[in-house]
């Protein structure tokens, strides 16, 4: 399956506007192996998820994300869904040690272009983790997300 071909990031500017459209990547269970085959070593935006125990029809709960860039996306994803990797992130391992955990992503070859995304994944988070200040280039960032058909 070539992913690269529709997880990709689209741009459009006018009058000092971004238009992003994002196509994610399937919704993937994060083992180590299928991360491996499936996560391209390229820059790009990621989410993490857990499924929530407590509240089963909660469905999926965003708990991490980010950019990719030095190492790419198949390395950031690994090390952040295992355990094993996560001895320096005391916050995160909380989660992965006791849920399922999904991941999903985006290629993106622009470092500004990420940084706004990001920006705009963080403002219309209602728990968002961290800021993420934006590239400034712009005085507005819009975004419409494609989910992919389940992998």
């Amino acid at each position: 399956m070539n992913v690269l071909s529709t997880a990709l990031v689209q741009k459009e500017e006018k009058g000092g506007r971004v238009y992003y459209t994002i196509n994610w990547s399937a919704l993937r269970k994060a083992e180590k192996y299928d991360i491996q085959k499936f996560v391209p070593a390229m820059a790009g935006v990621y989410e993490l998820y857990y499924k929530d125990t407590k509240d089963p029809g909660a469905g999926l709960r965003l708990f991490h994300y980010g950019k990719a860039w030095l190492g790419g996306l198949r390395a950031v994803i690994r090390e952040l869904t295992d355990p094993i990797l996560l001895k320096q992130r005391p916050e995160l391992l909380a989660v992965v040690s006791k849920h399922e955990c999904y991941y999903r992503f985006v290629h993106c070859s622009s470092l500004p272009d990420m940084e706004d995304i990001l920006h705009w994944i963080a403002v219309s988070c209602k728990h968002a983790e961290k800021e993420f200040p934006s590239s400034g280039r712009y005085k507005d960032i819009r975004v419409k997300e494609i989910d992919a058909p389940a992998g």
